[in-house]
């Protein structure tokens, strides 16, 4: 009896595949073999399963998704339907378990060759408390193309402190962004967010001293741009053990604090306490990362690496130090590899898996831990 049941319902969808000439039999009709009748109207069962699944089990997939670089992928042609959501971007949302180091800062000081900052003491105190680099080389002079450097894998054929300057080329922070990867500019007496003029009405802030301004994409953006805040929004939040942190931190102090208007000594202050303050947080003692180096050597020094990796004479901004600050790190460990600012960079994009940029990818260039 279940089975007569069936056939009847059967019989009902074999009677509105008929009406589109799908079947031609007269599967219901009495006079059928039974057995025939039995065998067929199973098959059709399968078929008009498949062919359900054919009509509305296969929702289409948009194969034109945005890529991570923004571009789209037409490797495969989309359809016009779509009943199923269009699949997400490649780039998901970062978490901290994705990284080497969940939270990477950087702080940089200025004007200060390497074996003057390891006779100021303050500063030698610093580096024997942590660990430092001992053969890091600045990319040129004078300060803004190692700003730029830094975040952009290039001079851009700047070699002054030009104030108007601007850059259209891919960043560090714009891959950040376009990768999920939170980030954060934070300047020292800038007097508010997505300040944009070369200079603050204190005199304490000069914007050859962010680079973060001098990228057009930046600039252009109220989001990316809103990035860059006073430095006092990241002390604060650093005070605040509940308050979550970027994943990537760059700090510039002001023209005093960064040694540039003032002593090494005012500037070792500063930075020991600026130091200490992210340390005892916990966004650094969860396998944190800072990096504090200066933009440039004495003005006398032009020694930079050259494309092997090696040492040449001129063509750089010369020796400065580097401290290495990270828990896992034993105190006054000295870190003897040959790099630069493009070695620093390189060193942030491979934690945070984005594209190298510029003089980067160079593979013969060493990286920090």
């Amino acid at each position: 009896m279940a089975w007569v049941n069936r056939s009847s319902q059967l019989c009902v969808l074999t009677s509105s595949f008929k009406a589109h000439r799908l079947v031609p039999l007269n599967l219901c009709s009495q006079s059928t073999n039974p057995s025939m009748k039995k065998n067929l109207l199973h098959t059709i069962a399968i078929l008009f399963t498949l062919a359900l699944c054919v009509s509305g089990c296969g929702a289409t997939v948009n194969h034109n998704a945005i890529s991570a670089n923004g571009n789209t992928s037409n490797s495969l042609p989309s359809t016009t339907t779509t009943i199923l959501p269009s699949p997400r971007s490649t780039t998901t949302v970062a978490s901290k378990a994705q990284f080497k180091h969940p939270h990477v800062f950087v702080i940089l000081m200025e004007n200060l060759g390497y074996s003057a900052a390891l006779g100021t003491p303050e500063l030698h105190a610093l580096a024997s408390k942590w660990a430092y680099a001992s053969n890091y080389y600045a990319t040129t002079h004078p300060s803004l193309p190692n700003y730029l450097s830094l975040i952009g894998g290039s001079t851009f054929s700047i070699t002054t402190d030009c104030t108007s300057c601007y850059v259209n080329s891919n960043n560090l922070p714009t891959e950040l962004t376009q990768h999920s990867i939170s980030w954060g500019a934070y300047m020292e007496s800038i007097p508010s967010d997505c300040y944009l003029p070369p200079y603050a009405p204190s005199g304490l802030y000069a914007g050859k001293h962010d680079p973060f301004r001098y990228f057009d994409n930046i600039r252009s953006s109220t989001t990316l741009c809103s990035n860059i805040q006073p430095l006092h929004t990241l002390e604060n939040t650093l005070a605040n053990s509940s308050s979550s942190l970027p994943h990537f931190i760059w700090i510039t102090p002001n023209i005093c604090n960064d040694g540039h208007n003032c002593s090494a000594s005012v500037a070792a202050n500063w930075l020991g306490n600026m130091i200490s303050k992210i340390t005892s947080s916990s966004t650094w003692q969860d396998n944190g990362a800072l990096y504090v180096t200066w933009d440039e050597g004495n003005g006398g020094d032009y020694r930079g690496l050259n494309s092997t990796g090696s040492i040449a004479p001129n063509g750089g901004g010369g020796h400065v130090l580097t401290l290495v600050i990270e828990p896992g790190l034993k105190h006054g460990t000295i870190l003897p590899q040959l790099t630069d600012h493009y070695g620093l960079l390189k060193s942030i994009e491979n934690n945070f898996h984005v594209p190298l940029l510029g003089l980067s990818a160079n593979s013969s260039l060493a990286t920090l831990p």
